[in-house]
C-alpha cells in the first residue's frame, strides 16, 4: 500500500487522552485526529501504542497506526554494493548524538513536514530524556546528512532522514543500524513501507503481528537498550 493509499483511507475522528487508554480503542483505527498537546508523557504514551504523528504542514494533527505496519528486522538490512563502496571509501564522518536537534531540523526543512515547533520541542526533551537518538554524517566539519528515531521499550522507531549530499544519509543509516545490532536490537519500525524502505530490506507485517512484537520485545528479559552494548 503506498502512503496515498493509506491517507486516502484515514478516518479524521476526534478523541480525549482518556479514550487513548483503552487498548482497544486505540487497536480500531488507522488514522486518528487528537486534539491534545505534545507533551513527553503523551508522545510516550502514543508511540508505545504503535502510533506516530503524520500529517501536512497546517493541517490538522493526525496520529496513524497503520494495518499494515513496516519493518526491518536488522538481520534483513541490505546495503547496496555502491552504499557498500561509498562506505568504503570513509568519505563521511559517522556521529551518535552529536547534533541531535539539527538532525530533527534538517528532516523538517523540507516544504511538506509534520515536524512543526511543538513536535520538535518534544522531540527534542526525549532526545533529554533518553528516549530520542540520532545518527549523523559529517563532511568537511558540515551536517550534510542523518537519521533519528526513538527507542521504545527496545523497539528502535525510524522516523526520518534527510541529506545534503549524495548517500550521507544511507551512510549514517548503515552505521545506525550496525550500533542497533551492536546493543541487542532487533527490529526497526519504518511505520509506512515505500520503495525506499523496501530496498533496504523493510516488509509489511499485520499490525496485530507488530503489537504483538511490540509486547513481546518489552515483556522480555532481555529488553535491547540504546545505551547498552551487548
Amino acid at each position: 500500500m503506498s502512503e496515498a493509499d493509506l491517507k486516502n483511507r484515514a478516518v479524521s475522528l476526534t478523541a480525549t487522552l482518556d479514550q487513548l487508554v483503552d487498548e482497544e480503542f486505540w487497536r480500531s483505527f488507522t488514522a486518528i485526529e487528537l486534539d491534545v498537546p505534545v507533551t513527553v508523557d503523551f508522545y510516550l504514551h502514543a508511540l508505545r501504542r504503535g502510533l506516530f504523528p503524520w500529517n501536512d504542514i497546517g493541517a490538522p494533527r493526525m496520529w496513524w497506526s497503520p494495518d499494515p505496519r513496516a519493518v526491518l528486522y536488522l538481520e534483513d538490512f541490505h546495503i547496496s554494493r555502491s552504499l557498500a563502496k561509498c562506505i568504503r571509501k570513509d568519505k563521511f564522518t559517522v556521529t551518535f548524538d552529536m547534533d541531535f536537534d539539527s538532525t530533527v531540523k534538517g528532516c523538517a526543512d523540507r516544504s511538506q513536514t509534520w515536524l512543526d515547533p511543538e513536535l520538535i520541542q518534544a522531540l527534542q526533551e526525549l532526545h533529554e530524556l533518553g528516549f530520542a537518538h540520532s545518527a549523523e554524517a559529517w563532511l568537511d566539519g558540515r551536517l550534510v546528512g542523518g537519521v533519528y528515531g526513538m527507542d521504545i521499550d527496545g523497539v528502535f522507531i525510524g522516523d526520518s532522514m534527510f541529506y545534503n549530499e549524495s548517500n550521507a544519509s544511507k551512510v549514517a543509516l548503515a552505521h545506525l543500524i550496525e550500533h542497533l545490532k551492536t546493543c541487542g536490537f532487533q527490529v526497526m519500525d519504518c511505520q509506512v513501507l515505500n520503495e525506499h524502505t523496501e530496498s533496504l530490506g523493510a516488509r509489511n507485517i499485520p499490525r496485530s503481528d507488530f503489537l504483538s512484537l511490540m509486547d513481546e520485545i518489552r515483556d522480555s528479559g532481555t529488553m535491547p537498550n540504546w545505551h547498552q552494548v551487548s
